[in-house]
């Protein structure tokens, strides 16, 4: 778990934002991922690992090494806080033949940082509904999140009509502003009293604009908070966006 000194550091610096969602508090971290003090749980979404093996297939100019960046970003989460549970909500692999696609350094420590994790959790997404088998951890389509209230959250990767509280990955949502003459972009966390849809982790993700009608849909701009990441830092943006 964070310590409290290192807690602190990483708000004063805001690299890390303290937000409440379904009666409890959560800690946006910079790097794409929530983490639940209440239960000591590490949130990550949309890791879609080998994108760039995938886009290169098709002649796409990317460099291969979108993997190795995620699976460094996850290292430095899981030793900052050290969690006893994490929780993937889905697209981890962009592809079924992504896990064959690692190079082996790479899946070497992508099963030591799972093992050294008391419990993780694969979701199922639409890029990935088959986990490979030769990764530890539990698996499954959803996962129900209970807090000390009694109010359940459930975590999946797409959210589903008249569910409750969910927290969900998939719409890679992504936000901008414009001070003085600077132009600021990054990926983003929406917020509503019943949902949570979670930033994209992985290299190469892309993602739906704030504004985009899919977004505005699922979370009216009057009933969110949207939240941009960027610069190692979380912007709490203006009520309405």
């Amino acid at each position: 778990m964070l310590s409290t000194g290192q807690l602190q550091q990483f708000i004063d610096t805001k690299q890390v934002l303290p937000l409440r969602f379904g009666g409890s508090l959560w800690l946006l971290d910079s790097r794409a991922a929530v983490y639940w003090p209440e239960q000591d749980s590490l949130l990550l979404a949309d890791l879609h690992f080998e994108k760039g093996s995938y886009l290169s297939q098709y002649a796409s100019p990317v460099p291969r090494y979108d993997s190795r960046a995620t699976l460094r970003t996850i290292a430095s989460l899981l030793d900052n806080y050290q969690p006893e549970r994490v929780i993937c909500l889905g697209d981890s692999f962009h592809d079924i033949g992504a896990f064959d696609r690692l190079l082996a350094e790479d899946v070497q420590q992508l099963q030591a940082l799972v093992a050294g994790v008391k419990e993780w959790i694969w979701l199922e997404g639409n890029h990935d509904p088959q986990m490979p088998e030769a990764l530890p951890g539990e698996r499954g389509d959803s996962y129900p999140l209970l807090t000390q209230h009694g109010t359940v959250i459930h975590c999946r990767h797409i959210p589903e009509r008249d569910s409750g509280l969910q927290i969900v990955g998939h719409f890679h949502p992504k936000a901008g502003f414009v001070s003085g003459k600077r132009r600021f972009r990054g990926k983003s966390l929406v917020t509503t009293d019943k949902l949570m849809l979670m930033p994209a982790l992985g290299q190469y993700t892309g993602g739906l604009m704030i504004d985009d009608e899919v977004l505005t849909a699922l979370a009216p701009k009057l009933q969110r908070q949207c939240y941009m990441l960027c610069e190692q830092r979380v912007i709490t943006l203006p009520a309405g966006s």
